[in-house]
């Protein structure tokens, strides 16, 4: 049972992470063998290591090479098998870094960092907000939520882009609201100020339910709400 629960967590880690276990363990396996095939070429198993990571990596420094038949077919072994999963590896490793580059331009990657603040709405007040937390040493760290920008606005590096709905749990959840520090809801510019007032109400009940503590800047813009 305890071997099926770890095969399982093998499965649940990310494709790069799963070839570099199969990988590392490839290496580790062929510089042994490499080793005990041929002590007096490959007198330490660092040396079949070593030999073994330059190999599958295509490096081929030439230091240190197989002189017996039986050490040339544990090196073509090697080429064939450990070649093919270090690339992979490698394109694994470029795919996830591009897409998480998107997500994160996209406004589609979770906020992961605490004491932050979130500022909802995109218009001009809170670029101003943005511009002045940005000019603290260090910056103040903002996470933006707005379902009608498609990508980040500003270019500063404290600032972090969420596209969605902000009333909707799990957009809050992506913005870390339970470890945010406070949170500014303006006003929909492109809706009457009743709508915008009801959407803005709506919105900090939605982050109260999440986090009652975190304290709140609301944007109300019909007298009648403000009273």
């Amino acid at each position: 049972m305890k071997n099926w629960d770890v095969f399982i967590s093998y499965l649940r880690l990310p494709v790069f992470m799963r070839l570099l276990i199969i990988g590392t363990i490839m290496i580790v396996i062929f510089g042994t063998l490499i080793h005990f095939v041929e002590p007096a070429t490959f007198r330490h198993v660092f040396d079949g290591i070593w030999w073994a990571i330059v190999t599958a990596a295509t490096i081929g420094y030439g230091d240190m090479v197989p002189k017996t038949v039986a050490g040339k077919i544990v090196a073509i072994s090697l080429i064939l098998l450990g070649t093919g999963v270090i690339t992979t590896y490698f394109a694994s490793l470029s795919a996830a870094a591009v897409a998480k580059e998107s997500a994160l331009s996209n406004g589609q990657l979770r906020y992961m960092q605490k004491g932050h603040i979130i500022i909802v709405g995109w218009n001009e007040r809170a670029r101003e907000v943005i511009a002045k937390l940005s000019e603290y040493t260090p910056p103040v760290r903002c996470v933006i939520i707005d379902a009608t920008l498609n990508e980040l606005p500003v270019p500063f590096k404290n600032v972090h882009f969420l596209k969605g709905n902000p009333r909707y749990d799990d957009v809050l959840h992506k913005a870390n609201a339970t470890e945010a520090q406070m949170i500014l809801i303006t006003a929909n510019q492109h809706k009457s100020e009743a709508d915008a007032d009801k959407d803005s109400i709506l919105t900090l009940l939605a982050v109260k339910g999440i986090h009652p503590s975190i304290y709140a800047i609301v944007e109300i813009l019909t007298e009648t709400e403000r009273e």
